[in-house]
């Protein structure tokens, strides 16, 4: 049986099985009886979210979206009625979005019903945060109307004008909903949408406020029950924490399908279950949705890996080779080569974010100990959300693309004191968040120390000790213990010098009466990219050869 063959015969399978769980099983003679009451109060759910690059990770040996049609067609042959739904972020922050203002993206979504121009009358989106990110409201308004496909949002409003209070973009779009019935299988199957207020760019506006999110999300439901939904289903982009509160304050939810962080995720509050795909589609999340005589609703679910194992779409294949072929150009047109390289590593450098945001890589330890050595401190920090490539750059080559991934933003370098008891302050920030995969997490070069991980039910809490941390001061090669009465010269990039105090960092903060530590360097900050390609070319043979060391260790209680 060869792997295609095989892999439909386990989703029949796995249908027949998932068809049991909604089955009233009855024993007769000497086998069982899998028919089902009501055959029709069933079908299936293809969960992805966070999605950038097209191809897939470590050069499209991992995920991308040829593999996930490959996926929705094996389902969809094995007698599947699925359903796909996306949890948001998408149009940006990518390399190709950045110079292709997101129009690649949406010609290779339009294709994940295996027709180029069709309506794909069984894909619904939720905005993410990133997809205003363009400061050009044209361009978002223009990836709607372009999509095949419908886009779903119960509190986000278009703003014609900074004035303006805003209007549903249901009004101007009418692939745009407020809330959404689908029939399945003779199902009404009710979506609303919800997504978190952390980019207010002048041309939106959010109804995120908890008294007003309370009210729309109430009338969401409320229209949905009117129109008949058997099925209550919130399709969301907010942290998990906003999630847990949606399920534990709506229990009439049936199942939360999120997006915003980029790891997996699966979380039950009372009956209803939150899941969370792996970004750019590492992974997919295939939930079974039974409504049973009795009009109660079950859903089970399960990961699935989207490995190299399952073969692409040649379809979908040839598209994201033209995108990218069309990146390719764009960036000749700017003077950049996409696959030049300016140098090689010897080891896996992880730049996913469930890793630089989690836990301490070879790639951070790279990048701070650049930052430390040009700015000549004895410590150097950069945040795990400032590394945006959300990709690995497995042993060989590192490219031109690789670096425009990584910096993304290229945010300048800047150096300042602060005590031992000041970096205590910022240490504890720093994981405060890591089992979210927050951004906050810092990478840290001139400084080891380990910290203690509590949890009670699904809630973490995070201590760390003087004691757990270590400096090594400049010039000195062997580490010693934090003082807290100490000044310590430190660099990081200008974003958290700035503006740390949006991730917690308070320390960190200009403008309003607020202010940062008094920089130590020449107030021109140097550019960051521009340091470490330079670091790169004068390494030996331009070859980079860091691994983890212990710098961050993390230890459970």
């Amino acid at each position: 049986m060869n792997y295609l063959r095989a892999v439909r015969f386990f989703s029949f399978i796995n249908v027949l099985l998932w068809t049991a769980s909604c089955s009233d099983i009855k024993v007769l003679g000497n086998r069982v009886d899998l028919t089902l009451d009501q055959p029709e109060a069933h079908f299936s759910i293809l969960q992805i979210n966070d999605t950038y690059k097209i191809e897939g990770l470590e050069n499209g040996s991992i995920g991308g979206f040829a593999r996930l049609r490959t996926l929705r067609k094996q389902l969809e042959d094995a007698g599947n009625q699925v359903l796909m739904l996306h949890g948001g972020d998408f149009l940006f922050p990518s390399v190709m979005s950045k110079y292709l203002k997101g129009d690649g993206m949406i010609k290779i979504l339009n294709l994940m019903d295996g027709q180029e121009s069709a309506f794909d009358e069984r894909m619904i989106v939720v905005f993410g945060n990133h997809e205003f990110d363009d400061p050009d409201p044209g361009v978002l308004l223009g990836r709607i109307a372009q999509s095949d496909f419908a886009w779903i949002s119960s509190n986000v409003r278009y703003r014609s004008s900074e004035q303006s209070s805003g209007a549903p973009f249901s009004e101007r779009l009418s692939n745009v909903h407020e809330v959404l019935i689908k029939d399945i299988n003779r199902l009404k199957v009710g979506l609303f949408g919800i997504t978190l207020d952390s980019q207010q760019p002048p041309y939106v506006s959010f109804d995120y406020d908890l008294e007003v999110r309370r009210k729309v999300i109430s009338k969401a439901i409320a229209d949905l029950k009117a129109k008949g939904a058997a099925v209550i289903i919130a399709l969301t982009h907010q942290t998990l924490d906003q999630d847990q509160w949606l399920a534990h304050a709506y229990p009439e939810i049936n199942l939360i399908i999120g997006g915003h962080e980029h790891f997996y995720i699966e979380q039950q509050v009372g009956k209803a279950w939150i899941t969370k795909a792996d970004a750019d589609i590492q992974s997919a999340v295939l939930h079974d949705v039974c409504v049973l005589p009795d009009g109660s609703v079950e859903t089970r679910h399960r990961k699935i890996e989207v490995s190299s194992k399952l073969e692409k779409d040649a379809r979908v294949d040839a598209e994201v080779s033209k995108q990218l072929t069309r990146l390719t150009e764009e960036l000749s047109n700017k003077n950049k080569v996409l696959n030049q390289v300016l140098g090689y590593t010897r080891y896996l450098l992880e730049g996913v974010e469930s890793a630089v945001r989690g836990r301490e890589t070879a790639l951070g330890n790279f990048l701070t100990d650049v930052i430390r050595e040009h700015m000549k401190t004895d410590i150097a920090f950069t945040n795990g959300g400032g590394i945006r490539m959300n990709d690995n750059i497995p042993p060989g080559p590192i490219t031109v693309y690789d670096m425009e991934g990584l910096f993304y933003y290229d945010n300048g370098l800047v150096s300042f004191e602060l005590s031992g008891a000041q970096l205590m302050e910022v240490l504890k920030n720093s994981v405060s968040k890591s089992h979210l995969g927050d951004g906050r997490f810092l990478q840290v070069s001139g400084l080891r120390f380990k910290y203690l991980a509590m949890k009670s039910n699904d809630d973490y809490s995070y201590s760390i000790a003087p004691a757990d941390v270590e400096v090594k001061l400049r010039g000195n090669s062997a580490y010693q213990p934090l003082d807290i009465n100490k000044k310590y010269r430190v660099a990081t990039n200008d974003f958290i010098w700035e503006k740390g105090f949006t991730d917690g960092y308070n320390l960190f903060a200009i403008g309003a009466g607020k202010s940062s530590p008094t920089r130590l360097d020449n107030g021109t900050a140097v550019s960051f990219r521009k340091t470490v390609e330079e670091a790169i070319s004068k390494l030996p043979d331009k070859t980079v050869s860091y691994q983890i060391e212990g710098r961050i260790i993390r230890e459970e209680q």
